[in-house]
């Protein structure tokens, strides 16, 4: 990398020049702010000029688009998009079986309180809520470890088209908007899957005779 810029005030320091041995600087860039929505007029009337080549106006937005659809940054973007919505998918799954298993593991506790009086909306309302508890610290660590490892890897294996760090370094974003949006398709899944089966509607019978000959 080079040793970066330095920002001056071109009349000011023209001003010291003139003073010191009567130089000069001329510019050799304009940086234009156009304004919202006019960045692709105002480009294509300074292209129009004859004593101007087209390749000497560079538009910020040009370049982006450019970088964005470059195989070398597009391609790890669009893995590592699709590595999370796997992710997304398989934590869904099993969070899903683990809340499963959980509720057939208790059959018998829950047989003891229906066979008590207990009501089923009230026993789906205590472990939704458990089962919710458990997803929210998962999604809670997931997010952080999620978030530490796109902005140490995504950095790592974007390239321009020389294979080399691009300059400036990645802007890594992560839009709270789309990870809400994920996060609440995690949870949906195991919270429907929960609900379902702790409102079913079972015999507590089978279960109590079960629990009464193994104690036996």
């Amino acid at each position: 990398r080079d040793g970066g810029a330095l920002l001056l005030d071109l009349p000011s320091v023209n001003r010291v020049l003139q003073a010191e041995d009567g130089g000069a600087l001329a510019p050799t860039e304009w940086w234009l702010r156009p304004d919202p929505g006019a960045t692709r007029a105002v480009a294509a009337a300074l292209r129009a000029f004859p004593d101007l080549e087209p390749a000497q106006v560079v538009v910020r937005d040009e370049v982006a688009e450019e970088l964005r659809d470059d195989p070398f940054g597009a391609g790890p973007e669009a893995a590592f998009t699709a590595a999370a919505g796997v992710a997304a998918a398989l934590a869904a799954v099993g969070f899903a079986v683990s809340a499963t298993g959980s509720l057939r593991e208790r059959g018998a506790e829950f047989a003891i309180l229906r066979a008590l009086g207990a009501p089923r909306r009230r026993l789906a309302r205590a472990v939704a809520v458990e089962q919710g508890v458990l997803l929210l610290l998962a999604l809670l660590v997931g997010t952080a470890l999620g978030a530490v490892l796109t902005r140490a890897v995504i950095p790592l294996i974007v390239l321009t088209p020389q294979a080399a760090h691009p300059v400036p370094d990645v802007l890594v974003a992560l839009p709270a908007g789309r990870v809400a949006l994920l996060l609440a398709g995690v949870a949906v899944t195991p919270l429907l899957v929960t609900a379902a089966l702790a409102l079913r509607r079972a015999d507590p019978a089978p279960a109590l005779r079960e629990q009464g000959g193994e104690a036996r």
